[in-house]
């Protein structure tokens, strides 16, 4: 079975200038997004007006996930699905701190001032009726300690609970805030279960945040998917739609056989 999956930093509403308002982007972003039409999209940074508005524009998809506040007030890593592939069996959130379980919560130790968190769902893909877990995430854009420390609670969570089991396919979408090979991508890079969809890459080639210029310079976007899988395609979508700049992130698309 082959299914596409994306990653995209929404890029938060907030009073930008000119062409990188929200309400100037968020045409540009639907018609992304349907022209790619992933089965699985994680998006970070979505506020809930930002999510309205994708909702009212793509009825197509269904969103699950809360927001980092716990209040519904504050960002969101929602993924997008397409019920007509992908039949949802259970969804969760959980924060990047030492109490988890606490919506909102953050360690003061690790030096972030934001709340951090994980949108995680289990589905059923197609007839066949194939188990795979996605996670999305933002990790921390200041702290490089809260982000290894968020990438291990990642880790660990999928090594210790039940939902992550191996039988499932995962996959996880992010913007990381990091490059590759610092300590928290590397957390990811060194477990079995994943391969880097852009690994392939040089470093230049694997750039998604461009701060609405069109010319990237960090490589902080990416999916990790199952190893098992077999990567068919990945491209890291550079262009303009409808004339302006969807985001000040590149969306990184992948599509994957499940074999």
């Amino acid at each position: 079975m082959t299914i596409t999956l994306m990653s995209f930093n929404l890029r938060c509403d907030k009073p930008d200038p000119g062409e990188r308002q929200w309400r100037k982007r968020v045409g540009a972003i639907a018609k992304l997004i349907q022209h790619y039409h992933p089965d699985l999209l994680g998006t970070q940074e979505g506020k809930p007006n930002q999510i309205a508005d994708l909702k009212a524009l793509l009825p197509e998809y269904k969103f699950i996930g809360g927001d980092r506040t716990g209040t519904g007030l504050g960002e969101h890593c929602n993924i997008l699905f397409n019920p007509e592939i992908c039949q949802l069996q259970k969804t969760e959130d959980f924060y990047l701190s030492d109490t988890p379980e606490i919506p909102g919560s953050i360690t003061p130790a690790w030096g972030n001032r934001l709340p951090r968190m994980v949108t995680w769902g289990t589905f059923l893909l197609g007839e066949s009726q194939i188990p795979l877990t996605m996670l999305n995430t933002h990790l921390d854009h200041e702290s490089a300690i809260a982000r290894k420390n968020g990438a291990d609670l990642i880790n660990q969570i999928i090594a210790q609970d039940l939902a992550f089991s191996r039988e499932n396919y995962l996959f996880i979408t992010a913007d990381f805030n990091a490059n590759p090979h610092t300590p928290e991508r590397e957390i990811f890079a060194n477990n079995d279960r994943f391969q880097d969809v852009l690994s392939g890459y040089s470093l230049a080639e694997q750039y998604t945040y461009h701060e609405f210029t069109g010319k990237a310079w960090l490589a902080i976007d990416t999916i990790y998917c199952d190893s098992r899988c077999q990567l068919e395609k990945v491209k890291i979508d550079r262009q303009q739609w409808e004339n302006v700049w969807p985001s000040d992130h590149f969306p990184v698309i992948a599509t994957i056989s499940i074999v």
